[in-house]
């Protein structure tokens, strides 16, 4: 049986806000401007080797965390397959058999080998469209640090739009996203931001600030003026918004959709032409993290047309796969996606066949709001008793709302610190449900083995099937030290 987690009916990525976007991008949509997609720009090299990673004098060479924690001396790789795996001589031995030439790769004697993560349920032709702006959330203006900014507030917010301001163009719009109206003023009405005060800042341009679930939004006049004048400023609904505009101060859900129409149509055919540019640099920055394989969720055929375009620039050293969210299908492997919170009675209705995509990384960002509403019979990325239960485990994150790095996410499952709280809390405080904290095995499983499973990568790390491995120089399962400090190079 598959089914979805209903609080997937509510992902950032599903929005009405991206909806109304992308249907506006496919009004203006032509080939034309994805010529430059159409040759591979970082082709494999010719070169016929094969490449031996010898692990005699390093850490280790974990082949396998599947189930038990399987090491080996050395692993072959050749033309992105795993060749062979085992002692040094043996796999040495037997790749000399081949007509390809053999390279040996002695590793450091800190260095590990690891298989590598897949990043499942990836809104990445999405998350392209977004990162064409700056990210005014929690992890800096490019969203990619690995940790929480510890003093984001209200002055964090008003001096980032004064720095965007003056890195703009006389007519451009101020367009930012990924804005945590809770966080940024724990829970307290965001009187600065409304379109009173945001014309009182007087930056001469139109503002707008999405939220980073896109359910809200804070505007300004003259973002307001730029929809009057489009398209959509002459139905009726237009009147309904800016009545409710006027009223709360800033957009609320209803209105999200016709906050797209501020783009222009020589704004909407620049995202367009820049999408290429903006997704290599999404795969690049997740190729650092150790990510070998995407599987990209696809919401529509306009979303599915946009990926086929993208990912045709990319070698095979990258894998894809994709997810349809618009379909559901029936089989024996049931699965949730984007889990955050789950009941005890739907806790018990998990078993060996159940894979559940836990999104772990927003305790650290939405901890501290968990705790302080009011939960009864809930528990909140639960995933000790997921483990429990004999269900597969699935690291995931929330990608744009937070930075792709598995090794991050693995780290909160393995300690679960809340990252955004008040400064009078003290440490213990900041760890939420001890009891649900996995081992260091059960996390790297979870990233890799149990990642794989979740979105079924045939063959992962099976002989004569692609090789997603990965380097790290520190060994994640004995070291003390935050692993998304690791560094890490695919192989």
């Amino acid at each position: 049986m598959h089914f979805l987690n209903p609080m997937l009916q509510n992902h950032p990525m599903e929005s009405a806000f991206m909806q109304t976007w992308l249907n506006r991008l496919a009004d203006k949509y032509s080939p034309c401007l994805f010529t430059q997609c159409s040759n591979a720009t970082t082709e494999l090299s010719s070169e016929n080797y094969i490449d031996i990673y010898d692990g005699r004098h390093a850490a280790a060479i974990y082949t396998d965390v599947s189930q038990t924690l399987n090491r080996t001396e050395a692993l072959a790789i050749y033309q992105g397959k795993l060749l062979e795996r085992g002692t040094f001589s043996q796999v040495y031995e037997n790749a000399k058999k081949h007509a390809a030439m053999v390279r040996c790769h002695r590793l450091e004697p800190d260095a590990v080998i690891a298989p590598s993560c897949v990043s499942v349920h990836s809104y990445l032709v999405e998350s392209a469209l977004c990162r064409h702006y700056a990210d005014i959330g929690l992890f800096g203006l490019c969203g990619s640090a690995k940790r929480v900014h510890q003093d984001y507030n209200l002055a964090y917010v008003l001096n980032t739009l004064d720095y965007l301001n003056s890195s703009l163009d006389k007519d451009d719009c101020l367009f930012c996203f990924g804005l945590d109206p809770y966080l940024v003023n724990w829970g307290k009405p965001l009187d600065k931001l409304s379109v009173e005060a945001l014309d009182a800042l007087a930056l001469e341009r139109p503002i707008c600030i999405v939220s980073s679930n896109f359910s809200v939004a804070y505007v300004n006049t003259q973002l307001l003026d730029k929809i009057q004048n489009s398209a959509i400023g002459r139905t009726p609904s237009f009147n309904g918004f800016i009545d409710s505009v006027k009223t709360l101060g800033f957009v609320n859900a209803e209105g999200m959709s016709l906050l797209p129409w501020a783009f222009s149509d020589k704004e909407l055919l620049w995202q367009l032409s820049s999408l290429p540019k903006t997704f290599e640099y999404i795969i690049e920055q997740a190729q650092k993290q150790g990510v070998s394989h995407f599987e990209v969720a696809l919401q529509s055929h306009f979303v599915e047309l946009l990926f086929e375009k993208l990912v045709i620039r990319f070698s095979k050293a990258q894998r894809f796969s994709t997810y349809y969210t618009y379909q559901s299908h029936i089989d024996d492997h049931a699965r949730l996606d984007h889990c955050e919170v789950m009941k005890l009675s739907q806790l018990g209705r998990l078993d060996e066949k159940t894979s559940v995509g836990i999104a772990v990384g927003r305790l650290a960002t939405c901890g501290y709001k968990w705790v302080n509403d009011y939960h009864y019979d809930e528990l909140f990325v639960p995933c000790k008793s997921i483990l429990s239960h004999g269900c597969n485990l699935c690291l995931h994150n929330d990608f744009p709302r937070e930075p792709i790095c598995p090794l991050r996410l693995a780290d909160i499952a393995m300690g679960r610190d809340i990252e955004a709280m008040p400064h009078n809390y003290s440490c213990d405080e900041r760890t939420l449900d001890s009891g649900q904290c996995i081992s260091p095995q059960e996390a790297l499983k979870a990233i890799t083995y149990g990642a794989a499973y979740h979105a079924k990568v045939a063959g992962y790390n099976q002989l004569n099937n692609i090789a997603h491995y990965m380097k790290l120089n520190r060994d994640p399962i004995s070291c003390n030290r935050p692993w998304r400090d690791i560094k890490v190079t695919l192989l």
